[in-house]
């Protein structure tokens, strides 16, 4: 998986969203009061409290000053609207391919088919009477 791009404040960062250093998974554990992987669920579920920490993270990789005191006592002005996250090198992976071309989606249909209009029998089958 590509690395992130975390916009903070209109600052872009990278951040390898894939490897995280015991060092960081225990600082993170100590200042949340919760085990890493909760802190991760936390954050996929919308946490601030979580999202403060991801933020905080990105920056002290990226070799931002900024003391996580500053971020949860709002010393550092931060606002959820404020962080952009997606993968670099492109958009979101599941979403639809645009269409090309006239927007159709498919080729014509072969002419020999027989399916064209009155070519199928719809009318009812007569029933014997023997």
């Amino acid at each position: 998986m590509p690395p992130l791009k975390v916009t903070v404040k209109g600052e872009v960062f990278s951040f390898d969203n894939e490897r995280y250093p015991i060092s960081e998974a225990i600082e993170l554990e100590s200042k949340l009061g919760m085990p890493f992987h909760a802190w991760k669920t936390a954050l996929a579920s919308g946490s601030a409290k979580a999202l403060a920490a991801f933020v905080w993270l990105v920056l002290r990789r990226n070799g931002q000053d900024v003391a996580w005191e500053d971020i949860v006592s709002g010393a550092y002005d931060l606002a959820e609207n404020d962080v952009e996250i997606e993968e670099e090198g492109g958009g979101d992976p599941t979403e639809a391919p645009l269409p090309t071309g006239d927007g159709s989606t498919s080729g014509p249909s072969p002419s020999d088919s027989g399916s064209g209009p009155g070519s199928g029998d719809t009318s009812p089958s007569p029933k014997s009477t023997s």
